[in-house]
């Protein structure tokens, strides 16, 4: 921080102006280095953008193994991001950022809800051997989250649980395996 603004003081009596300005008719315009110095709350915001910018960052890192699939992990990074700027949207410190962080929401949601159209993702999820169909159960919620849902408003609140088990059991009609048996030998 001090050494750009260091370097920002310094630069127009090394090298002269950053860019100059010719319109026709018009005197020159000669910009300074100095029109480009941060201020502490300049500072501020970098430091808060560069805060919103980890949370995708470590995100995206999560997808650049090369050296193993990795679609197991798509919905529990996509969720930990839309935890992550939720909780920034409650945070008075982002209110600059809000729009913005509204927007990126919408956009995952968008994806997200995308999701229920592939099974892959679902079943990614239920075959690894760390996730399984526990995992689906204690993040996504039952009948019990749906019920509270509804009466909260929503009447359109879904049993997540019991949609990965349809989603689950149509793969396995599919490949011919005995559902009771997976649904076993996963949960152990």
């Amino acid at each position: 921080m001090q050494s750009i603004n260091r370097f920002v003081l310094a630069a127009d009596d090394r090298f002269g102006p950053i860019t100059t300005i010719r319109k026709k008719g018009e005197p020159v315009k000669h910009i300074p280095w100095t029109a480009f110095k941060f201020t502490n709350e300049d500072w501020a915001r970098v430091s808060d953008c560069t805060l919103l910018l980890d949370d995708a960052n470590s995100i995206q890192q999560i997808f650049s193994s090369g050296k193993r699939p990795s679609i197991y992990k798509v919905i529990p990074a996509i969720e930990t991001l839309q935890t992550a700027w939720k909780k920034k949207l409650k945070d008075p410190k982002f209110q600059l950022y809000h729009p913005a962080l509204e927007a990126g929401l919408s956009k995952l949601l968008k994806y997200y809800m995308k999701f229920d159209e592939k099974p892959a993702y679902v079943l990614s999820l239920f075959v690894h051997p760390y996730y399984k169909f526990d995992w689906i159960s204690r993040h996504w919620g039952g009948a019990e989250e749906q019920q509270r849902e509804i009466d909260a408003g929503n009447p359109a609140a879904r049993n997540w649980v019991d949609e990965a088990e349809k989603t689950i059991k149509a793969a396995v009609r599919i490949i011919n395996f005995d559902l009771t048996t997976i649904l076993n030998c996963s949960s152990r």
